[in-house]
């Protein structure tokens, strides 16, 4: 067998080109599409999961389906040249490894010939001084040298992309590269948005007067497990509220709950549901039937950092959802933040408050403006990604990414 790969051991076995074993999209003589002359972008994902489906996934699919390009996703690497000719923008998802890092250092060399774009796609804080202690996925990057090799990948790269601003200052505060642009998560109207039901969101409303049911998903990354912050976490303060109304409303956790709660999730007072596929979600959590959904987070750079995604959901759906007062939820009005577990219980009451029903109802058409803004499939949205995708950073064709770079 000839040999292709351009790397002397040990970084060969990650990336040898056996022609068996090689992405089938590879062949011979030609082997990029150029359908119409369509853009032709590779995207190297990190996972299949929420994350590489907001940043990745679900854009690619837009992007295909709409003939704005031909987007292709993989896991696997591919050093072969032939690979990139034709392409336009190569992106790197969460890259952090000693591997990657020399991958990136021979993908720029490929560059010089085929001038495409490098993109570095990351939708977390990946500084290991900024991941709170209590968050179970910190080990993956709780290393000096896992922290170095996501900062030199992104300094290799001509821009990196992230959820929000503050997101933004923060890289550019430890990073040399300075081309770093916001592009938000948006909802795609394929997967959640046509779940929109304003009868039923009123009718459960009605329904549910007496004990109104309100919920939260997470995973158990929100909470300090191990008792390694003395049980400070995203839900720590306001616990105390929630073991308080657990007469007056019915809590509902999907994912995982706090351990302080045990006690009432065993009881059956507390209502737990597992974690769920993508596919399932929606559905599943449209069919809680909540009259409110709620978002606390500990306020630190990390959280900050984060995606208000789960506003976003919870518009789309026409439910309230009451969130931390914090850089992450700057989209959602002040009257469904809090600061503090007073005004988390004060504002639960307000929002739910049986005697104002006409309030809550004109909320509902509120939230779904803010939701219809965040639709992927929109012109304005998917248009964003493909500028970052298509022009350099600082480009005056960039007029979609203003409102979010402005």
């Amino acid at each position: 067998m000839i040999n292709t790969n351009p790397f002397p051991a040990p970084f060969a076995s990650p990336f040898t080109l056996n022609p068996k074993m090689a992405p089938r999209p590879v062949v011979e003589k030609n082997p990029q599409p150029r359908e119409n002359g369509m853009a032709r972008i590779i995207n190297y994902l990190a996972d299949y999961s929420g994350c590489g489906h907001w940043r990745i996934l679900w854009p690619e699919a837009v992007i295909n389906a709409s003939g704005r390009g031909i987007s292709q996703s993989t896991t696997a690497m591919v050093a072969d040249p032939r690979w990139y000719e034709g392409v336009k923008c190569v992106k790197l998802q969460r890259q952090a490894s000693k591997a990657q890092v020399d991958f990136v250092k021979h993908l720029k060399k490929v560059q010089q010939e085929h001038g495409f774009k490098i993109i570095y796609e990351v939708d977390d804080v990946v500084f290991r001084e900024e991941i709170p202690d209590y968050n179970k996925f910190k080990f993956a990057f709780d290393t000096k040298e896992v922290r170095d090799n996501c900062i030199e990948i992104m300094d290799m790269c001509d821009e990196v992309t992230l959820t929000n601003d503050f997101m933004r200052k923060l890289f550019q505060s430890k990073i040399s590269n300075q081309k770093v642009t916001v592009i938000p998560n948006f909802v795609p109207y394929s997967w959640m948005g046509y779940l929109f039901n304003r009868r039923q969101v009123q009718q459960s409303y009605d329904k549910n007067k007496k004990k109104p049911r309100i919920l939260y998903t997470g995973s158990g990354a929100h909470y300090d497990v191990g008792n390694k912050t003395g049980g400070k976490d995203d839900m720590s303060e306001v616990v105390s509220v929630i073991r308080k109304t657990v007469n007056q409303y019915q809590w509902i956790f999907v994912g995982a709950f706090p351990p302080p709660l045990e006690d009432l999730v065993k009881s059956g007072k507390i209502e737990f549901h597992t974690w769920k596929s993508l596919l399932e979600y929606p559905s599943f959590i449209q069919g809680l039937n909540a009259q409110l959904m709620v978002a606390p987070l500990e306020v630190s750079n990390f959280n900050n950092s984060k995606s208000d995604i789960k506003f976003i959901e919870a518009c789309t759906l026409g439910i309230p959802c009451l969130c931390q007062n914090m850089e992450t939820y700057h989209t959602a009005p002040d009257d469904l933040k809090f600061s503090t577990p007073e005004e988390f219980e004060e504002k639960i009451d307000w929002i739910l408050n049986k005697k104002n029903s006409k309030r809550y109802y004109s909320n509902i058409s509120k939230l779904r403006g803010i939701a219809e803004g965040r639709v992927l499939e929109s012109e304005n949205n998917i248009g964003a990604h493909m500028e970052a995708l298509l022009t350099p950073h600082g480009s005056d064709k960039r007029t979609f990414l203003k409102k979010w770079n402005p």
